[in-house]
């Protein structure tokens, strides 16, 4: 039997606050990225040091800080203030961006941050824009190392994202979305109606560290399939690849079960809306 569901929103995706680019040398910085630092260090301060921090975002198949990509906004403002911790982050929840909010240790979470810093970093869309375009050859090698058909190819499809934005419903990521031309419908958004069988949604993502580490996140995948595949589901098949290019789990293939949470999420919307989550009108291309 069909599980209850929740009466929310269909936009259940927070958008993040924008702010106002810094002043650096008599211009605004909001653009231009430089090498990001390499982290290798033992350090408290460091979430790329498995051996020191149980919520090392970096470690099971997170992704490793970009060496080519930054935010100097980020990074000018946080240049000679150093990190202290309180105290160690405790053991990590599993690995379910849907629940990253109840577990500031969740190593699927954008937040996690062992210097203490909550809450997803606020970028400019601007900076967001450079973020992504920066980031992008690096997050398709990732994916493709899945030897997934979809992460291979995503990139190519139309980009229903205007600038990438912060889900909160994946782990506060900046995002982007791509459709295949199956789910071309997906353009009308809440008049989109329910997919046919073939179509395919595709969400790729990145993090941001308060002093502007950049990071390849997950691609996060639903596909459409025939009728009476998951009635669950509303008949979506969910994929999860990991930034080393691992993939976490598909439904009812292998790792179904760590993939269940997509399921969870994704039907507790509006029942009219067929399992899906919209992006923030502001972000939406026309």
């Amino acid at each position: 039997m069909r599980r209850t569901r929740a009466k929310l929103l269909s936009t259940t995706v927070v958008p993040f606050v924008v702010v106002v680019g810094v002043a650096v040398g008599g211009g605004v910085v909001t653009s231009e990225f430089a090498a990001g630092p390499a982290y290798a260090a033992c350090n408290p301060c460091n979430p790329c040091a498995a051996a020191c921090n149980p919520c090392n975002p970096c470690a099971a198949g997170g992704g490793s800080v970009s060496l080519e990509c930054a935010v100097p906004r980020l990074q000018a403002a946080a240049a000679g203030k150093p990190c202290t911790v309180a105290k160690p982050c405790s053991p990590c929840a599993p690995c379910n961006p849907c629940a990253a909010a109840c577990n500031p240790c969740n190593p699927c979470a954008a937040a996690c941050n062992p210097c203490g810093a909550g809450g997803p970093v606020q970028l400019t869309d601007a900076e967001a824009v450079a973020a992504y375009d920066c980031l992008l050859a690096e997050m398709k090698a990732a994916y493709a190392k899945s030897g997934n058909a979809v992460a291979a190819s995503y990139s190519e499809w139309r980009r229903y994202s205007r600038n990438a934005y912060v889900s909160a419903t994946h782990g506060n990521r900046f995002v982007q979305n791509y459709a295949n031309p199956a789910a071309k419908a997906y353009g009308a958004f809440e008049g989109a109606g329910v997919m046919p069988a073939g179509a395919v949604l595709a969400k790729d993502s990145f993090t941001v560290t308060a002093d502007g580490r950049v990071s390849v996140g997950p691609l996060f995948i639903m596909e459409k399939m025939q009728a009476g595949f998951y009635d669950d589901s509303d008949d979506w098949g969910y994929t999860m690849v990991m930034p080393d290019g691992t993939v976490f789990g598909t439904t009812k293939g292998e790792g179904t079960a760590k993939v269940e949470f997509c399921i969870g999420c994704h039907i507790s919307v509006a029942p009219d809306v067929d399992s899906l989550m919209f992006i923030p009108e502001e972000y939406r291309v026309d």
